[in-house]
């Protein structure tokens, strides 16, 4: 009787052991055919996207290949010339030389060296005439999204003695020695991509931005995460936008931001 009980108590320890093997299978399983079909998906949008801007560049005259470097220079200039000959400040953003500038009618009112960057990998397969159907003309900011006030406004109260003068101080002074603000912002063009500045003073403290919960970027990305798992579950493909993500010193992203007229003129030198 004893030993029935000891093959049947091992009896029902193989079946659990077996049936873990099973669901820890049926998990991996899973897990590939989600991230096979969000490749998939993933690879069809970018395609797609590549055919709208061949579609947009068309009647443009065939380009020479051999010729992509002299082309890139006489799409940044053509499109430097014509932002200038409009009335508001603009933006151009040179990426060879790492750079990036407000400008009023050609003269350069700020500049900032760009300390890090990134674009998205639809920007590297551009041939000719995409890239010149893209930056050949300055590009219009349709959208701003940051993470601090663009225009923040403030009502100040004259302080009725000298006390309540040293209190004001003392509080501005307490304000200041908070933790800094995390600037970054975004803006949506008008010819389908995002460029996204990120204001840091290091490549340490642009690392730590990153991290999890880390205000306006986290929440993009999250929502980012959230819309393709939305797409995977319906089988359909996620949206897909280039990005061109830049990093500068703080103080001149706040700055940029907040000089930058809303419909402002943008030029751009990959």
């Amino acid at each position: 009787m004893k030993e029935n009980s000891v093959e049947d108590f091992d009896s029902l320890f193989v079946k659990e052991k077996s049936g873990r093997k099973y669901i820890i299978l049926i998990i991996v399983l899973s897990v590939l055919a989600l991230t096979s079909v969000y490749t998939y998906l993933s690879v069809s949008a970018v395609r797609d996207r590549m055919k709208i801007a061949h579609v947009q560049s068309q009647g443009s005259p065939e380009i020479n290949s051999d010729l992509f470097t002299q082309l890139k220079e006489k799409a940044w200039l053509e499109s430097r010339i014509k932002m200038a000959n409009g009335d508001s400040i603009g933006l151009s953003i040179d990426l060879e030389q790492r750079r990036i500038q407000l400008e009023l009618k050609g003269v350069v009112i700020l500049s900032s060296k760009i300390r890090d960057c990134s674009i998205s990998g639809f920007f590297r397969k551009m041939d000719g005439n995409v890239y010149f159907a893209m930056f050949g003309t300055p590009l219009s900011i349709q959208q701003f999204k940051s993470s601090i006030a663009k225009n923040p406004f403030k009502i100040v109260e004259a302080p009725k003695d000298t006390i309540a003068a040293q209190a004001a101080a003392d509080a501005a002074a307490k304000k200041d020695s908070l933790a800094d603000e995390n600037v970054f912002w975004t803006v949506k063009l008008d010819r389908g991509f995002d460029l996204d500045i990120q204001g840091i003073d290091s490549i340490a403290e642009a690392q730590k931005k990153y991290e999890l919960g880390k205000g306006f970027e986290f929440e993009r990305n999250l929502k980012n995460i959230a819309s393709s798992f939305q797409h995977i579950l319906r089988f359909s493909k996620p949206d897909y936008t280039p990005e061109i993500l830049i990093s500068i010193p703080e103080n001149e992203a706040k700055a940029i931001l907040r000089a930058l007229p809303r419909n402002a003129l943008v030029t751009i030198r990959i």
